[in-house]
Order: C-alpha cells, then sequence, then structure tokens
C-alpha cells in the first residue's frame, strides 16, 4: 500500500539541487510525476546553474532557484514567470508533498529545504543506500516521512522510477520513457550560427561529431592526446567535421584536438549555455564525451554518444562513477550509447579509479576506443 495518493494531492514541491547532467536525468521523473497527478500544483527548486535547463521544463508549474542570504537563511529566485509566487503560495499553505529524487549524498541541501517546506510528506532517498551517504547525511532520514531504500545498482532513472511506484504511481511508469529537454528557437538558430560561421565558414555537408572532452574531476577525464588519437581516427573514417563543447577550463583539450585535426575543429568551450550545447549536439550525428552533464544531453538529444567512463569492469555497480548508475539512459534504445572503461582497475585503485588524476580511465586503448565508436556509427546508420 502506498504512503500517498498521488491522484489527491494539490501541490508539490520537488527538490532537485543538482548538477546539469542529474537533472537531465530526472526529466523521466518529471514527466511521469505529472502524468501521476495531473491536477498538482507542481513547484521546482534547482541549482541556479540548471536554471538554463529547467527554465523550459514542461511538466512543472514553477520553477525557483535557492540561494544565500548574507547574514545567514536561504532567498529565492524566480527561474519562471511567476514561479516565485506560486512557490510563496504553496508554502504559505503547506505543500501536500515534498519530493527529494536524489539517490546519492546529498551536498547541496536538498533534504534541508525539502524538510522546511512545510509539506505534509517528505519522501526520497535514505542515507543507508550508499555508505558515502550513510556518512556525510548521518541522521538525514529523520526529515523523511518515507524513507526510500530501493535495491542498489541500478541506473538513476530506475531509482526514481522506484520512488514513484512507492509513492502509489502504477501504470504511469510505462511513460518514463527517454530523456528529455525543450529547446527554443532561438537556442536551435544560436547553435547553427556558431556552427555554420564559426572559424573558416560554414559546414559543408560532412557530418559533425560533438566532443565534450571535461568532465566534474581529473580522474573522469580521458587524456586530451590519447581522445585527440580517438577523435582523428574517427572523424577521419567519418570525413567529419568536430565541435568541441565544454567550459572554459577545457580549452586546452579543444587545443590538442585542433593541432589533430587542423582545419576540422571548431571550438566552442566556454560559448555556450547548456541549452545550446544541447541544442548544438541535436545538430551531431555522433557525440563523443566524458562521464558527465554532456552525455546526458547528448541521449536526450538522441544522438549516438560514446562515453569515456573511468570505472572499471567489474567495479562496485552501486558506486557515485559506475556506469550501472549514470550511463546515457536511451529510454530502451540501448544500441545508440556506447561507454568505453578500463578493462580492469589500476592499482592500487580496486572498485573504482579513485586517484586525483585520470589513472584507470588512461588504460583505455585509443585505437580499440576507435574501433567500438565506429561500430557504434555502423549499428545506428549516426552518419548515414
Amino acid at each position: 500500500m502506498s504512503v500517498c495518493d498521488l491522484a489527491a494531492v494539490r501541490s508539490i514541491l520537488v527538490v532537485k539541487l543538482d548538477e546539469a547532467g542529474d537533472f537531465v536525468m530526472a526529466t523521466p521523473f518529471l514527466r511521469a510525476l505529472r502524468t501521476a497527478a495531473p491536477q498538482a500544483r507542481i513547484l521546482l527548486a534547482v541549482r541556479e546553474v540548471v536554471a538554463d535547463l529547467a527554465l523550459t521544463c514542461r511538466w512543472v508549474d514553477g520553477v525557483v532557484a535557492p540561494r544565500p542570504k548574507e547574514g545567514g537563511g536561504i532567498d529565492f529566485r524566480g527561474i519562471t514567470p511567476g514561479g516565485l509566487a506560486g512557490f510563496a503560495e504553496c508554502y504559505r499553505a503547506g505543500f501536500d508533498l515534498a519530493l527529494v529524487p536524489r539517490y546519492d549524498f546529498d551536498r547541496h541541501g536538498a533534504t534541508t529545504l525539502a524538510a522546511n517546506s512545510r509539506a505534509k510528506l517528505v519522501a526520497g532517498f535514505s542515507e543507508r543506500v550508499t555508505p558515502w551517504k550513510a556518512d556525510g547525511n548521518q541522521g538525514f532520514d529523520r526529515a523523511y516521512g518515507l524513507a526510500l531504500v530501493p535495491p542498489p545498482g541500478r541506473h538513476e532513472v530506475e531509482q526514481n522510477a522506484a520512488l514513484l511506484e512507492a509513492l502509489g504511481a502504477g501504470a504511469e511508469l510505462a511513460a518514463l520513457g527517454p530523456l528529455e529537454l525543450t529547446l527554443m528557437a532561438e537556442d536551435r538558430a544560436e547553435a547553427r550560427r556558431l556552427l555554420l560561421w564559426s572559424g573558416d565558414g560554414p559546414l559543408d555537408g560532412r557530418p559533425l561529431i560533438a566532443v565534450a572532452p571535461g568532465a566534474a574531476s581529473p580522474r573522469r577525464d580521458y587524456p586530451a592526446d590519447r581522445l585527440a588519437a580517438v577523435v582523428s581516427a574517427v572523424a577521419g573514417a567519418l570525413d567529419a567535421r568536430v565541435a568541441v563543447l565544454g567550459t572554459a577550463a577545457e580549452r586546452h583539450a579543444a587545443a590538442v584536438l585542433a593541432a589533430a585535426l587542423p582545419g576540422r575543429t571548431i571550438d566552442l568551450t566556454g560559448a555556450t549555455p547548456l541549452r545550446v550545447a544541447a541544442a548544438v549536439m541535436a545538430e551531431a550525428a555522433l557525440a563523443i564525451t566524458m562521464d558527465s552533464a554532456p552525455a546526458h544531453l547528448a541521449a536526450a538529444a538522441g544522438v549516438p554518444v560514446a562515453v569515456f567512463s573511468c570505472h572499471p569492469l567489474g567495479g562496485d555497480p552501486n558506486h557515485y562513477h559506475a556506469p550501472e548508475r549514470f550511463r546515457p539512459w536511451t529510454g530502451g534504445r540501448e544500441e545508440r550509447a556506447l561507454v568505453l572503461r578500463p578493462e580492469a582497475a589500476v592499482p592500487p585503485c580496486t572498485v573504482s579509479c579513485l586517484a586525483a588524476e585520470a589513472h584507470c580511465i588512461a588504460a583505455i586503448d585509443p585505437m580499440d576506443a576507435a574501433r567500438r565508436i565506429l561500430d557504434l556509427v555502423a549499428a545506428t546508420g549516426a552518419a548515414g
């Protein structure tokens, strides 16, 4: 028996204070929540760094972003028109339900915000689901009326589905489907402008490969020289151009790629907001990324994607690097995503890579990676 009747609740606060990739992986959850509770007013709280993506989410009624207030406390910025007013109104009345779809360690205060939302029921994942969550979020279960402990080692999309199921959603889970981002016409126009008129002029009909060489930690970055060897082999075989995406921190990697592919690269590092980056992905025939947000942007755009992961084959499937949890979610079309992993951990690493710099990931052979990526292209007809 469920602890909540989703068909009867009038107001729901979803607290998703995570990174861009985590937000994209939560879009099936938001879509299914709307299906399960069509009558509810759903407010979404996100971090300001994700506001660009959340602004166009069509499954919620308003979006806000909490920010620290000078002198202590929390202030809120309205992301969508009327978002702040809607949040304030529901807060004054008391939310019927507050949800924290964050399986692992809560590092941005999502549980605290949900606990202080005046909700009748706060639901999320128990502090006991991973050892590092038990250590870093000790005592957080007291905030929850429902603290879920689902089976470990499942994809984040599947864990969010388990949260919905525990709340009483049934057939609606079939609506989880693929990741989703709503792009505006201006996002697509800006992406095409950057691609067609950057550098040495418009593209000439050759396929485009989107490459994102960066991740949140150096251990998850495939070394730039090795990545250049992979991209050179793939782009040469496909007679493709390459667009390099990322923050300004990835400009060195972009320069290495440009040197390996003279006249074929467009450096967009530091030049694209998240939705424009997603629109660039949508123009590509193939994406090559690290285990980071661009992998999920590509999956949401329906683009075949190859992801370099530092997590070795046979590693802990519930680890925060594990592809079992974080591979691109393709809505059942598994042939459209390829995860490239070390065959084994490089000592002294064991169940995952814990080095400060690129370590286990550097053991991935560039030519084998290129061959497997070309097999992905052939299987999907991506560059046809």
